[in-house]
């Protein structure tokens, strides 16, 4: 197993020990419970929690981008984007992706200056597709903070709490549309 493969999986790991057991649960013998690998292989690779979470962070932001790359993909219309942002939600309201939410959730208490430089990464990329796709980009803090607040709902209290099909689509529609 090549060093990056085995990187991946204790930080995959520890994202999954995250989201379970928050903060306080995230040791590096959890993470080598978790992964089913022998004691003491964390340690080797993250000597220190600040590195282990800043591996954590960098980690999600690369799943994060190959999650989005696969949905929505190329999309041809701010409709088509905005009903993707709604399947994107529903599925963080659901396991297993509510549990790495709740992990990114901890992340952003624990380390917000790095979790604000993705973040903004991000949402330059969501506002060049939405001016892209025609639509106002001066409102794209707004979508994000909507999105934000979409997840942490769909998250705590599950996807019943969320709007009706279709309503977070058309919601985010008028938003990226500047109506």
């Amino acid at each position: 197993m090549g060093m990056s493969s085995r990187r991946h999986e204790i930080l995959d790991a520890a994202v999954r020990v995250l989201g379970a057991e928050g903060p306080r649960g995230l040791t590096h013998r959890a993470i080598d419970r978790e992964a089913g690998l022998p004691l003491g292989s964390t340690a080797n690779l993250f000597g220190r929690r600040t590195e282990l979470l800043q591996g954590i962070v960098a980690r999600m932001e690369e799943l994060d981008r190959a999650q989005w790359s696969h949905d929505p993909g190329p999309v041809q219309d701010l409709e088509a984007l905005a009903h993707a942002l709604e399947r994107m939600i529903r599925a963080i309201a659901e396991p297993p992706l509510n549990r790495v939410q709740k992990a990114r959730y901890y992340l952003q208490m624990e380390l917000p200056e790095e979790t604000a430089e993705t973040n903004r990464r991000l949402g330059a990329e969501l506002q060049q597709m939405v001016r892209a796709l025609g639509g106002t980009a001066e409102d794209t803090g707004v979508v994000l903070a909507a999105l934000d607040g979409l997840m942490l709902r769909g998250v705590t209290y599950g996807p019943g709490a969320l709007p009706a099909e279709g309503e977070m689509a058309t919601a985010l529609l008028r938003l990226m549309r500047g109506d």
